[in-house]
Order: structure tokens, then C-alpha cells, then sequence
């Protein structure tokens, strides 16, 4: 390493992010300079920094030996993301027609209604236990009918989809989650929890692969023929299982926007001006129309503001890794070729230099220049963006119009908590309470 600014020891990032999942990011970089030293590679959340790294090929061409590693580890976790070269391309290519633009315009109808009817369930007075589990259920029954192109009254439809849930869920809330800031020595006393849970997770994903076998063969009878993600992997040539873990993954990937759009409910809970806001913008561009598509956007500033600061306050990556392809310029310092590179996402949305009161939910602030901007990138930018963004935004304003139409949501949690890690999800439950909405 050069003389690049000394970090933290493992305990203290760690003290600093289980104390504040969300500033505590901020608090690092705060103390040790937008570009630190960390356990032999670099944390940063300078946006010239992170700009090279994401837009120069040099630098995407190759994954983080952290990705490779909970790629090897975790059954079921192989997946476009982890993937680097000709087999990342052949993943990237047989999936890219589902998230063109064009082919997401087409979604519209079919979110639309299987967002309605899944609303048609849910209970106006009851209490909702914990509002995330409805909102991740709902995503589930898009992605089967949308992404999958599955008949959703199918048992084996059913049993596929629980599945694809149970193993995000075990994951997500796992006791041995290897996506920390760094290793540490506390982290030994996790093998054992490690070990017993990813038994379980392979017989899981052992499970999947039948269940996965048998809806293809009963694609194949049926002469299912359509552009969704089981019959483009069909037709690249993948093996069954290469298929499952990229289903699984995908899965993965997409069921991110459950964890915003839940972010969403909340701050819409906190702020009932701004969900009238909403209404009204959405009611007077749609008309007759029961849903936005995303031609409606340019037309909707209220709702896309409130979407971008839900994705500013709420990324759905606190930090991702990245590998230098060469040697990276950082000020008057160098990062060596094939060092680990930490991005932190959750500081660089926060940080008080590129943002005017960074810690305040301010969907207003899109209607001014930004100070830096670079320093937003929930999808992030260059070769190895999020290729679901157009998906996920769409997902997000459809499902939120749907809610919103129907329903006042009050969240019962002031402040739920946030798991501390690269990943972050809530703590607990998220419990919840809906009205039938009004219309005056």
C-alpha cells in the first residue's frame, strides 16, 4: 500500500456501523478521509475515485476475490454478479432481452395486475405484523408472472416461488453473514452457525433444482415459447443447474426493490402531505388510466422525486467490491493492480460534502442542482451496472400508485432498525396498520 490515509481496525468500523447502520458509514469517512487503507486494499467514497473504478473496463474486468469467495462458500449464490469475462457475458447476454427498455414498457399491464390482485388481500384494519413480508410477497407474485413467465395458480408455480423465498430469507436474516465491513477475528465464532446453515442451504438449492427440472419439462410440453428468464437461459445452452442458481439469483437481485419500496411505505407514513402529493400527481397524469408506465415519468416530478430520495436514503447496497485492473491513481497516491477495492455507497449518499442536509429525507432537494452528481449511483454507472434499474424503477411507481390509490399506510415503528451490513436489510419486523383510503 502507499501513503494513502490509514484506516480503521476491524472492531472499530464495525463499533461505528452496528451503532448507526446508516451514518455510521459517514462517521468513517469522516475520520479517515474519503479514501482509507483497509486491510490491504482501499474504502472509498470519492466520487472521481469511484467513477474510475465503475466506468474504466480495466477495472470491471474482473470481480472481487469477496465475491468469488461467497460465490464458492454459499450454495446457490453463483449468479451474473459474481461472474467475471466470457462466462459473465454469456449470463449477461442470455438474460439482457427481459430488461431492455422496450421489453419492460410491455411489463406495465401485467405488474399492474398482479400488484391489484394481490392487494385484493390484504385486510383494511387489521393489523399488518410486519409490512416487508407483504411487500416481498407481492414482488414474488411479479417476478413469477413477469420475469418467469409462470401461471401463478400452478402448485409447482407455488412451490417454486416459496422456495425462491425461503432460501433469500435464510440468507438475508442468517446468523454467520459473511458481508461485513472486513474480517475480524470475532467472525470465528461464526463457523459453526456457518457450517449448519449452508448444510441446510444445499439441500435447499438440491430441492430447487428438481423443482426447477420439472417446470421446464413442463414448459416443454406446453411449448412455452415466451421471452422471460427460464426459456432465454434454455436457449443459451446452461445446464439445469447453472439455470436454478441464475433463477435464484436473479430472484435475489430483483427482491432488492421490496427492501425500497417498504422504505418507501415508511417515509410515505411519516410524510401523509407527501402521499397526497403523490395521489394527486398521479391522478391528474393517468386520468382514466388505472397505471403510470414509464412514459409517465417525465410527467410525474413529485413521485420521481420521492423515488430517487427513497433510493438516495435507502441504497440497497451499503458498499459493493470491486478489484483494480491496474494500477489506480488517487490523488498523489496509488492503489496497486489486483488490490480490493470497497466502494461505500450508504456514505457517498450520505456525506455532508456532497449533500445539503445529507441526514434529512428530502424529496425536494431533486428539484435543485446537486452539488455533486456523482455522488448518487443506487444502480450504479458503467459496464457492470444494475441492469434491472428500468424494471425496479417501473416495479417501484406502479406498486406504490396501486397502495396509495387504496390505502393510507401508517407505520407503527418510529425508526426500524437496519441490519449493519454491505447488504442491509430491517432488524425486525416492520409492523403496519392500513385504512381504506378516502377520496374526497
Amino acid at each position: 500500500m502507499t501513503s494513502i490515509a490509514k484506516g480503521p481496525g476491524a472492531r472499530e468500523a464495525k463499533r461505528l456501523i452496528h451503532s448507526n447502520p446508516q451514518q455510521g458509514w459517514v462517521d468513517l469517512v469522516l475520520k479517515y478521509g474519503n479514501n482509507f487503507s483497509y486491510q490491504g486494499g482501499l474504502a472509498t467514497c470519492d466520487p472521481a475515485v469511484i467513477q474510475t473504478m465503475l466506468m474504466q473496463r480495466t477495472h470491471t474486468q474482473y470481480r472481487s476475490e469477496g465475491y468469488k469467495l461467497m460465490s464458492r462458500l454459499v450454495p446457490g449464490a453463483p449468479g451474473v454478479l459474481f461472474m467475471e469475462g466470457e462466462e459473465w457475458h454469456k449470463h449477461v447476454q442470455a438474460v439482457m432481452p427481459v430488461f431492455t427498455k422496450s421489453a419492460v414498457d410491455s411489463y406495465a399491464s401485467r405488474m399492474h395486475e398482479t400488484v391489484v390482485n394481490c392487494l385484493a388481500d390484504w385486510k383494511p384494519g387489521m393489523p399488518i405484523p410486519d409490512l416487508f413480508v407483504l411487500i416481498t410477497q407481492l414482488g414474488l407474485q411479479v417476478v413469477l408472472r413477469v420475469g418467469y413467465g409462470l401461471d401463478l395458480a400452478d402448485s409447482l408455480t407455488q412451490r417454486f416461488g416459496n422456495m425462491l423465498m425461503t432460501y433469500k430469507q435464510q440468507t438475508m436474516t442468517s446468523q454467520a453473514r459473511l458481508d461485513e465491513f472486513g474480517f475480524s477475528l470475532d467472525q470465528l465464532r461464526i463457523i459453526p452457525t456457518f457450517l449448519r446453515e449452508r448444510y441446510q442451504l444445499k439441500r435447499l438449492i438440491q430441492t430447487l433444482n428438481q423443482v426447477v427440472s420439472q417446470i421446464m419439462q413442463k414448459r416443454q410440453q406446453t411449448g412455452s415459447q415466451g421471452q422471460d428468464w427460464f426459456n432465454l437461459l434454455g436457449k443459451a445452452g446452461f445446464s439445469l443447474s447453472q439455470i436454478s442458481d441464475e433463477l435464484n439469483h436473479i430472484y435475489g437481485a430483483f427482491s432488492a426493490i421490496d427492501y425500497v419500496i417498504t422504505c418507501g411505505l415508511v417515509e410515505v407514513s411519516r410524510r401523509p402531505d407527501w402521499a397526497e402529493r403523490i395521489r394527486n400527481e398521479l391522478k391528474q397524469v393517468l386520468g382514466k388510466r388505472l397505471y403510470p408506465t414509464r412514459a409517465d415519468f417525465d410527467h410525474l416530478p413529485d413521485t420521481t422525486n420521492f423515488m430517487k430520495e427513497v433510493f438516495r436514503y435507502y441504497p440497497v447496497a451499503a458498499a459493493i467490491l470491486r478489484r483494480t485492473g491496474e494500477q489506480l491513481s488517487i490523488n498523489q497516491d496509488s492503489l496497486p493492480k489486483n488490490r480490493e477495492v470497497m466502494i461505500m455507497i450508504q456514505a457517498l449518499h450520505f456525506h455532508p460534502d456532497f449533500w445539503d442536509s445529507s441526514a434529512t429525507f428530502d424529496p425536494n432537494r431533486w428539484n435543485r442542482p446537486l452539488r455533486e452528481p456523482r455522488a448518487y449511483m443506487p444502480f450504479l454507472i458503467g459496464p457492470r451496472q444494475c441492469i434491472g434499474r428500468h424494471l425496479a424503477e417501473l416495479h417501484f411507481v406502479i406498486t406504490l400508485n396501486a397502495l396509495l390509490q387504496r390505502f393510507d399506510i401508517q407505520v407503527l415503528s418510529d425508526n426500524p432498525s437496519i441490519l449493519p451490513y454491505l447488504i442491509p436489510r430491517f432488524a425486525g419486523p416492520v409492523p403496519a396498520q392500513l385504512t381504506v383510503y378516502n377520496q374526497v
